[in-house]
């Protein structure tokens, strides 16, 4: 029986997309590979709350040594956390350790403390400390960043498991040698919907008559809150209707001016998935700043439920790759508002029916490559 160790510093019920994402893994892991999965996490809050939902594999909880609520508290931790979560796994038997990217300095501590001693798998949900810089925490030539980021990539590891093609491109660049690699698209939804009553659940917003533009999840640094302002605020005309759901540091920012506009809908406490199928078009925002070092699962997510997407970043991200056939591009720039005005003054039902058309074939290529994802993970032997 293979043995799997996955570090991630949130997994269930704790509702943060990296342990929820990390869920599914050790589900799949466990049921097609016959796996013996163990989780190595912190015992510590998230956005969102938690969720109800099975919890897979054997869950190690190590408790947090600073106040998290703390600004100090905050930096030491993510000092810590990741320490701690790789010397604990490190003592584990275990015949391949998959480590997130969360806490942010997970990968730095894996590299120097793995190499040699354990095979190891970097997932990288997101990538630090290049997100740092992303965020304008610090500036690219900081003393301190380029030590972190040099001892981050010095040692390689067995096995690369990226959110996409560009996105592992640009990871293997930071190498000297080529890593096996495996494409693990996050946010595929793999549960076959149950057969729905004729009085479907419906939401109460929801309505044929008009086009619905939604966006749902974190609102965070990573994300751009005045491109989703610009789409409330250009979509304030008959026949649209806009649904918001949000968390995340911009989220109260984003919903004070959705407050302003009678064709806005605040949904508090997230989206129920099965309601995700009523907005027409799904916005997705990643920062060009944030390319490569974050893919956001909404993207995966919406086109999983048969719905197009609009994306506003940069067409080098693989949201934008993976997804054109079945979305709308608007380039994160100064124009950006009349880019977004020419959108929603030509957009039209047909023109979506088509794009949601498209999304079916997707599904199924999602579908697949995630599952043959986990099933190359579970025979991983190098």
């Amino acid at each position: 029986m293979k043995r799997i160790s996955i570090v991630s510093r949130h997994y269930p019920p704790n509702k943060n997309i990296n342990g929820v994402l990390a869920n599914q893994m050790a589900e799949y892991l466990i049921r097609d590979s016959d796996a013996e999965v163990t989780i190595f996490c912190m015992d510590a809050d998230a956005d969102g709350n938690t969720a109800s939902m099975d919890v897979f594999g054997k869950v190690v909880r190590l408790k947090q040594r600073f106040n998290p609520n703390s600004k100090m508290g905050k930096l030491l931790n993510m000092f810590y956390d990741g320490y701690i979560l790789i010397k604990k796994s490190k003592k584990h038997p275990s015949d391949l350790i998959i480590c997130t990217s969360s806490p942010p300095l997970l990968p730095f501590w894996a590299s120097g403390m793995l190499k040699k001693k354990r095979k190891w798998a970097f997932w990288s949900l997101d990538l630090f400390p290049e997100g740092f810089v992303s965020a304008n925490t610090v500036k690219e030539s900081n003393l301190g960043y380029r030590f972190l980021k040099k001892r981050t990539y010095r040692h390689a590891p067995d096995l690369l498991i990226a959110l996409g093609e560009e996105q592992a491109r640009h990871i293997q660049q930071n190498y000297h040698q080529p890593i096996p690699t495996i494409i693990l698209p996050a946010g595929v939804t793999l549960d076959e919907p149950a057969n729905e009553p004729e009085t479907d659940d419906k939401p109460t917003w929801y309505n044929p008559d008009v086009v619905t533009l939604g966006y749902f999840g974190n609102v965070g640094q990573a994300h751009n809150p005045e491109f989703i302002k610009g789409m409330i605020s250009a979509s304030d005309r008959e026949g649209f209707q806009f649904v918001l759901s949000v968390y995340g540091i911009n989220a109260q920012e984003v919903k004070e001016y959705a407050r302003n506009f009678k064709h806005a809908v605040i949904v508090e406490n997230g989206l129920a998935q099965h309601h995700l199928k009523y907005i027409d078009i799904h916005l997705v925002s990643l920062r060009t700043s944030w390319t490569h070092a974050a893919v956001p699962s909404k993207a995966v997510t919406a086109i999983s439920t048969g719905r197009p997407i609009l994306f506003c970043g940069s067409e080098h991200s693989d949201n934008w790759q993976m997804f054109k056939a079945a979305a709308w591009f608007i380039p994160e720039t100064e124009t950006m508002n009349l880019e977004i005005e020419h959108f929603i003054s030509t957009i039209s039902k047909e023109e979506i029916a088509s794009k949601a058309t498209r999304t079916k074939n997707i599904i199924v290529t999602l579908k697949q490559q995630v599952l043959d994802a986990y099933l190359q993970i579970g025979k991983y032997d190098r």
